[in-house]
């Protein structure tokens, strides 16, 4: 019975002993993840689609209204710069050519058009960097039905998954924004 009761009362000290001890915490360095990534950010739609693969969602809106596709960006910390992004509108492969300005607009919250720079890009800015959800506006106009595609990355890039460099958005000295290869676009439908 003495052993039987030694072994118990090893198993609980060693239990014990496990249970009570922690992870050394003295390498402040990694505290909140790697130091080289500190500010590099993500953006990409709120909405996921199917993993893997990804870029099957899909939203409808009708001639006459406004569509609001929420769009996140991920960051953890408040900065001093406040970093911009891009999206984009283009045509579906092989679908019913919609045109920006004639067939639907991207407005702004208050339904005024925006314009797009000479690249064809809509600048979407995330004041002090902090995380959060903002909107994209789409207003189908009366005219063609049909489909076209938002984009969170330039559509004359291409995003390679096996090389991180091609996913990036912008890059500055200050920041890093990149994109995400299974949740960069969305097919818009007008009915």
């Amino acid at each position: 019975m003495k052993t039987l009761k030694n072994k118990v009362t090893f198993l609980l000290l060693i239990t014990m002993c496990c249970l009570l001890s922690s992870c050394d915490k003295s390498h402040e360095e990694w505290e909140d993840g790697d130091p080289a990534l500190a500010h590099v950010y993500y953006y990409c739609f709120e909405k996921w689609g199917t993993i893997p693969g990804g870029n099957d969602v899909t939203y409808t809106v009708k001639q006459g209204e406004t569509l609001s596709i929420p769009t996140q960006f991920y960051s953890k910390f408040a900065r001093s710069y406040s970093p911009e992004v891009y999206y984009y509108t283009s045509i579906v492969p092989n679908g019913t050519d919609l045109v920006c300005g004639t067939d639907y607009i991207i407005v702004d919250e208050s339904g005024n058009t925006l314009t797009p720079d000479v690249s064809g890009a809509y600048k979407m800015i995330w004041p002090n960097a902090k995380g959060g959800i903002q909107n994209i506006y789409v207003k189908a106009l009366n005219s063609k039905k049909g489909s076209f595609r938002v984009l969170t990355f330039d559509p004359n890039h291409t995003m390679d998954v096996t090389d991180v460099t091609t996913t990036s958005i912008i890059k500055t000295d200050e920041y890093e924004v990149r994109g995400i290869s299974e949740n960069y676009y969305v097919t818009v439908n007008i009915d």
